[in-house]
């Protein structure tokens, strides 16, 4: 082995083998024949690539793995090439450093029938220990009844200790994201870690403010939270520090990354926060609230070239009357 693979210690390796292994044959099914495509950037720990082509073809796929160049933004699209070898794939993993999640890519290899995951982590160490070692299909299960809840829920709002106050609607919204990375079926799609039940709330309804404190998409670690005021469903001002500077200049470069774009719920109790959004936003007691794109079958109807998570800390959830987080306590199991 050279390079990354060599620095990687021989049990970090054994310990991404089986996570793989499990993800390629219990999580994606893959079955003999079908083609598998794994999409990773020059920033991914090459171990990672390899390691997900090598569990493919042990249960039988036919793995392809597509090495692109790092995005400028978390939802910006892959290469053309890439974008067709996802909709012509059987599954699909995408483990790059910018989610692929939120892209035309991604919808289109869906309506096509791929099914598989569209963000997973780059780093090797986010693999071995933390929320990938999490059981997926037992976080599934909570997941199943957090969607129900979502699905009779009109009006939701999220407050927090640090200073967040949101309102919107989310009425006639289909949760999205509670399939915590068990896509079996064409047309899933989930991200990596499993562990969190989402949507976009109706275009034009989110009111309050969002205060993003630890970590955001393109962002990194937050030092100074970013406090977002917003007004029919747009970021009108944004406040902080340096972090808040990365994110207005993110807003008037890229049409409609005002957009109020999703809410989401973390629910896996493995999940590590840190200066990565991916694992940080699945963590058990947290919530993350989005700008940007909204569409692409994810349920909204705003297109945009980025989204943007951004985490929340010990959120009280409401839905309508009931309060479903209380200070990062599920109350609904």
């Amino acid at each position: 082995m050279t390079g990354g693979i060599a620095r990687a210690a021989a049990g970090d390796v054994a310990k991404l083998d089986a996570i793989a292994a499990r993800v390629m044959a219990d999580y994606l099914g893959v079955r003999p024949g079908e083609t598998v495509l794994v999409v990773v950037d020059t920033v991914t720990h090459p171990a990672i690539g390899t390691s997900l082509t090598r569990a493919a073809g042990s249960v039988g796929g036919d793995p392809v793995l597509a090495t692109i160049a790092p995005r400028d933004h978390s939802g910006s699209e892959p290469p053309p090439a890439v974008a067709a070898a996802m909709a012509s794939a059987d599954v699909v993993l995408c483990a790059a450093s910018r989610s692929l999640y939120h892209t035309r890519a991604k919808a289109e290899a869906q309506r096509a029938g791929a099914r598989g995951v569209f963000n997973a982590p780059s780093r090797l160490e986010a693999w071995t220990i933390g929320a990938m070692t999490a059981d997926f299909a037992a976080i599934r299960r909570q997941a199943e009844r957090l969607a129900d809840e979502f699905r009779r829920t009109s009006t939701v709002r999220i407050t927090s200790p640090a200073g967040t106050d949101l309102v919107a609607s989310i009425a006639g919204r289909e949760p999205k994201a509670w399939l915590t990375g068990i896509c079996r079926n064409p047309g899933e799609v989930s991200a990596y870690p499993g562990g969190e039940v989402s949507l976009p709330p109706v275009e034009g309804t989110s009111n309050g403010t969002i205060v993003w404190e630890t970590v955001a998409s393109d962002i990194g670690r937050i030092v100074k939270p970013v406090i977002i005021e917003v007004r029919a469903g747009r970021a009108v001002e944004v406040r902080g520090g340096r972090e808040a500077d990365v994110l207005r200049r993110i807003l008037a470069e890229v049409v409609d990354a005002d957009n109020i774009a999703e809410i989401g719920i973390g629910l896996n109790p493995a999940a590590r926060i840190s200066d990565e959004i991916t694992e940080s936003k699945k963590a058990l007691g947290t919530v993350h609230l989005a700008l940007g794109d909204s569409a692409n079958e994810y349920g909204g109807l705003v297109e945009c070239d980025v989204h943007l998570d951004g985490l929340v800390h010990r959120p009280s959830v409401h839905f309508d009357d009931r309060l479903v987080v209380d200070a990062g306590r599920h109350t609904y199991i």
